[in-house]
């Protein structure tokens, strides 16, 4: 057995133990949250009208919140992952959803741009994001999403795979046309005009809105990570000495786990998915 699959497991199994007890000790951690990052927003309830928002306040599923001009919002998923909005961009969280030992986030996202982070500890395990005419599935931990009036949608990818299918909807009913994965650095345009032609790949252009998106979620990667050596901070001597680890490689796990780099080996001991299935 490899070091590096050593490595892992302990990894695995800290972050497991954390995030059980960082939602089994701390009930009030949010689904969903509500940061205004400048200008205005709005938050509309299933049913209701549209109304000012406030800075910090809790979200639920069914919930839409719409950007104005020269204005920016986050929403922050279980206190670790995050969707930016950009100027004049309306989502609705469709669906959050915990059930079989699973959790689901769908977001409809009418218009505007987003950029959407997920992270592994966030113990999201399907992400979804629905527009027009396009459906895109993430399997990474960065990716954008950029829809105009028309409908036309483009999905870029900062790191990791997201799936993404094209559709038309007849009758309440989405009929797929193709479907495409797009790796790091891609991006696939949809033009309802040419919705029937075969999804393509072109290199992501890297403009301010993508590289100020990467710089905030460095940052947010690194507050994420202090919070979690926070709170597993008791149980790291025990790991370092079990597993011969120095403080350099184990945080360099740790780093890599959150932004996805390494997935649970498929030899992993039992005892360890035990573990696991608590969270």
């Amino acid at each position: 057995m490899g070091k590096k699959f050593l490595l892992l497991i302990p990894v695995i199994v800290i972050i497991a133990i954390a995030g059980f007890i960082w939602f089994t000790l701390n009930p009030a951690v949010a689904a969903a949250q509500l940061v205004i990052d400048s200008g205005t927003a709005e938050v509309m309830h299933q049913g209701g009208n549209w109304q000012a928002a406030q800075d910090g306040m809790l979200l639920s599923q069914s919930d839409s919140v719409r950007t104005g001009d020269n204005s920016a919002a986050s929403i922050i998923l279980f206190q670790s992952s995050i969707i930016r909005l950009d100027s004049n961009t309306i989502v609705r969280l469709q669906e959050i959803i915990l059930a079989a030992g699973e959790t689901t986030v769908k977001v409809k996202q009418d218009v505007g741009r987003t950029w959407n982070t997920v992270l592994k500890i966030s113990g999201i395990d399907n992400y979804e994001v629905q527009t027009p005419t396009t459906v895109a599935s993430v399997r990474g931990i960065s990716f954008g999403v950029d829809v105009n009036e028309s409908g036309e949608t483009g999905v870029g990818v900062g790191r990791g795979t997201v799936g993404v299918s094209s559709y038309r909807e007849d009758d309440g009913l989405m009929h797929i046309h193709d479907t495409i994965d797009i790796l790091m650095n891609q991006m696939v345009n949809i033009d309802p005009d040419t919705m029937d032609q075969e999804l393509q790949t072109v290199i992501l252009e890297i403009d301010d809105w993508v590289t100020q998106n990467q710089q905030k979620d460095e940052a947010f990667i690194d507050q994420i990570k202090r919070d979690f050596y926070e709170r597993i901070g008791s149980f790291l001597p025990l790991v370092k000495e079990q597993y011969g680890l120095n403080d350099e490689e184990l945080d360099e796990m740790i780093d890599g786990y959150l932004r996805g780099y390494y997935d649970l080996p498929p030899d992993t001991p039992e005892w360890a998915r035990e573990i696991i299935e608590l969270t």
